[in-house]
């Protein structure tokens, strides 16, 4: 009965098919099936970053995608790829030429092997882009810049991190609503059409000299307050704060600019006694999100509660600076 059901019913259930031995099986020995689960098989491509045979998943991805007649290069939304190599870089460049499609691309390269397909003008036009850097390719970020659709970009550095800071035009960037990079690399983005809405900083670094705004901001990440009361400054409407380490009260003092709705301090064991003061100092200030000390889960102490309240994400661990601060978490 089953293999009479139409073909846009088979794609429903495709689509949620998420284990990709499950469409190559489907695909292997179904003649009729294999053309609708082709898409769904080669939309989304993951390579583990710490996979030790890159150089076979990248010939064997570059095999498939090859044959004159093959519309699999169309499917192809997603792609994350490793490198270990310079038969490696090849590889890679090979593959991205041969997406017209791709939407988010992440890569796992040594910059010493760092691809060059930026400078074939690749046909694809990316809304996300992941990379880790040690020093600035002036040839990457003309190519980031007049990439217009880009709504996700995640720069990683190395501690190894040197070099001027690139200079993008007023009109980068229009799409642009998560930011990941250093706080040292913010100034090369406060002059452009940027509407960032999430900003994470990765790492203490220099901070920020710039005197422009970023207005847009309503979500900032810090791995530290190193950082951060240089940053606050250039954030006049930010409402939620992540921090990954504890916060003192002079902190908050020297950041009374912004209206702080919310502080989430997600890897610091605290109690609700530890943090109360807080309210004292942020007059704007709906609530505090912390460790148990004693559940080991999350709590929200909100102002004038008298205990806290256990609350669970909806969205996947370290994607919570992403989410609604508010629709996407559940009170236990």
């Amino acid at each position: 009965m089953l293999t009479t059901l139409p073909p846009e019913i088979w794609r429903i259930i495709f689509a949620n098919v998420e284990d990709k031995q499950t469409l190559c099986n489907i695909l292997a020995i179904s003649r009729r099936l294999g053309p609708l689960v082709e898409p769904f098989l080669y939309a989304r491509i993951v390579f583990p970053a710490s996979s030790s045979s890159t150089t076979m998943m990248l010939e064997s991805l570059r095999n498939a995608l090859g044959t004159s007649d093959s519309r699999r290069p169309l499917y192809i939304r997603t792609l994350s790829l490793s490198a270990r190599g310079k038969e490696d870089r090849v590889l890679i460049d090979d593959i991205l030429v041969k997406t017209p499609n791709l939407k988010h691309l992440q890569l796992h390269v040594s910059p010493f092997l760092f691809p060059r397909f930026y400078r074939q003008n690749p046909q694809f036009t990316l809304t996300g882009f992941y990379i880790t850097l040690s020093s600035l390719d002036p040839d990457l970020f003309r190519f980031l810049g007049s990439h217009a659709t880009l709504e996700t970009l995640y720069i990683a550095y190395s501690s190894r991190f040197s070099g001027d800071m690139p200079v993008f035009s007023s009109t980068s960037f229009p799409n642009l609503k998560s930011l990941t990079l250093i706080s040292v690399a913010v100034d090369a983005f406060l002059g452009t059409a940027a509407p960032v809405r999430q900003l994470r900083l990765q790492h203490s670094s220099c901070p920020a000299g710039d005197t422009q705004r970023m207005s847009s901001v309503r979500v900032l990440s810090c791995p530290s307050t190193d950082t951060l009361v240089s940053m606050f400054s250039l954030l006049p409407n930010l409402e939620w704060l992540e921090l990954f380490s504890p916060i003192e009260i002079a902190t908050l003092i020297d950041c009374q600019g912004p209206k702080l709705r919310g502080i989430r301090l997600p890897r610091v064991l605290s109690g609700p006694h530890d943090i109360c003061w807080a309210f004292d100092v942020l007059p704007t200030l709906e609530f505090v999100e912390y460790t148990s000390k004693e559940e080991l889960v999350l709590e929200r102490l909100y102002r004038g509660a008298i205990a806290p309240t256990m609350v669970e994400w909806s969205c996947g661990p370290g994607q919570e600076w992403l989410a609604d601060w508010e629709e996407d978490v559940v009170h236990i």
